[in-house]
């Protein structure tokens, strides 16, 4: 089963069980295993994938900041240029966006997001992710008037 797609995300949320897609997926070819770690610390709330506008979300546009040599800045606009030529043929997973007071931050989905950027594409799968029981409830009540919830 291929991991990295909104449609088995989708297929996921529907059993309730999107936290497992989310392990699956950043753990699938060492696509991020990092975060996936970091994500079974402690309890999360997660919500989606919802179809939003993540013009929202107020994240820079570019290469991120934390990129600083020009060898890795070229290889990360190299990946948004696969991702657009790709668009049309690919069913791309969601972006996992991390809530907290206010403030988006994309945790896996740079590279899309700024294709989507690139191209003008607002309306994306996006799954959130939060620690507190506060942001959740905000989270579930903003995320209604967003948009369209996939899961």
């Amino acid at each position: 089963m291929i991991y990295g797609s909104t449609k088995c995300a989708i297929e996921y949320a529907q059993r309730g069980a999107i936290d497992e897609w989310i392990q699956l997926f950043l753990r699938n070819e060492g696509v991020n295993v990092a975060l996936a770690d970091g994500l079974l610390e402690k309890k999360r709330y997660y919500i989606g994938p919802v179809v939003t506008d993540i013009s929202e979300f107020g994240i820079e546009e570019g290469a991120p900041s934390y990129l600083t040599k020009e060898n890795d800045i070229a290889w990360f606009f190299h990946v948004v240029d696969k991702m657009k030529i790709a668009y049309g043929d690919w069913d791309f997973p969601p972006l996992i966006v991390f809530y907290s007071a206010g403030k988006y931050e994309i945790a896996d989905g740079r590279h899309r997001n700024e294709a989507f950027r690139q191209m003008n594409i607002k309306q994306v799968p996006v799954i959130f992710w939060t620690d507190t029981e506060e942001d959740f409830r905000y989270m579930i009540e903003h995320t209604s008037s967003m948009g369209m919830n996939l899961g």
